[in-house]
């Protein structure tokens, strides 16, 4: 069957008088039927004890002697290597732009 030219020839007028019909499968009419959700599981077996207790915790002391000058070395070597690291990408980007 021949379709008749739109009368308007505006986007609108353009689209056809009734929808398309639906190119997948068939819709189902009925919500099919969920599956329960799981049950929370109980416990199986009883609380594990503790065969010894831990040691109180130790106060916290300001580093002292060797173990400061070794904290310092460390930190001052890490930081060492974050400058290497930065100016080495400075140095790139310079190299990049020129």
């Amino acid at each position: 069957m021949a379709e008749k030219p739109p009368k308007d020839k505006s986007v609108l007028g353009t689209l056809p008088q009734a929808r398309p019909e639906r190119l997948g499968a068939p819709r189902h009419t009925e919500t099919p039927k969920r599956t329960p959700k799981p049950r929370a599981v109980t416990p199986g077996a009883a609380e594990l004890e503790c065969s010894h207790e831990a040691p109180p915790p130790r106060a916290l002391e300001p580093p002292r002697g060797t173990e400061l000058v070794s904290t310092a070395v460390r930190a001052t070597g890490e930081l060492a290597q974050i400058g290497f690291m930065l100016s080495g990408r400075a140095l790139r980007r310079a190299l990049r732009r020129h």
